[in-house]
């Protein structure tokens, strides 16, 4: 029994070395496709489908401990890394605003799940690792109106919120989700495999395949030029 044990917290410190290497290299995968665009800068935001870390007011020396910790969080309020938004702002781009965003997802096997009384802090109701995917996905809307209105929004389904969409897409056979308004905006949102990414030379092919899709959608030249020239 000490012998299973040990073996275990092994490949717990395993797991967490391999998972500081993984969110490295996302990370540089994230900031290169940025550069690749007019946006300057990122913002982060995690609290999708499990809470962030907040603060507290009342700790006995707030320079200290200030985190707000507690008995019955989950497991997934500390591994950031499992979904997250890497969030870019908006530019205008010729005469149009272009806001965009980008979702590390590491592990679907929640949202293709098909439990009926599935829990996402559960992760026996999850499908196997095996048969699950892991995500970067590029998100865009272009609008020439003060605010864009198709934000994670499908007008298919007028009363979902931004995390019934984004469950919706996550748990859908396709890879693509367009849509429009009567106000000439297109959002675009698509997946892209995580091992898509090995390289730069594919990296770029991603890139080339987003940027073609929101030309051809819009007109508008998402990323450097260079990007378009086999166009």
């Amino acid at each position: 029994m000490s012998k299973e044990i040990d073996n275990i917290f092994v490949d717990v410190r395993n797991a967490f070395r391999l998972l500081h290497n993984y969110q490295e290299r996302v990370l540089q995968i994230v900031s290169y496709i940025r550069e690749q665009t007019p946006f300057n800068d990122m913002w982060g935001k995690k609290d999708w489908f499990s809470a962030e870390i907040g603060k507290r007011r009342n700790s006995p020396d707030s320079d200290y401990a200030k985190l707000s910790v507690f008995k019955d969080m989950w497991g997934w309020d500390f591994l950031y890394g499992y979904f997250f938004e890497y969030y870019f702002g908006f530019e205008v781009i010729g005469k149009k605003k272009v806001e965009m965003s980008i979702f590390q997802v590491s592990d679907d096997g929640f949202f293709i799940s098909t439990q009926e009384k599935k829990l996402m802090n559960k992760t026996s109701c999850f499908d196997p690792s095996e048969l699950s995917h892991s995500y970067l996905i590029l998100n865009a809307s272009i609008y020439t109106t003060e605010y864009t209105e198709l934000w994670l929004t499908d007008p298919s389904y007028p009363n979902d919120e931004y995390v019934d969409f984004l469950s919706r897409f996550l748990s859908s056979p396709l890879d693509i989700n367009i849509s429009r308004n009567d106000k000439g905006e297109v959002a675009l949102i698509k997946k892209y495999d995580m091992q898509r990414f090995i390289s730069q030379l594919e990296a770029d092919a991603v890139i080339r395949d987003f940027g073609r899709i929101v030309k051809n959608e819009t007109g508008i030249e998402l990323f450097k030029h260079n990007f378009y020239e086999d166009l």
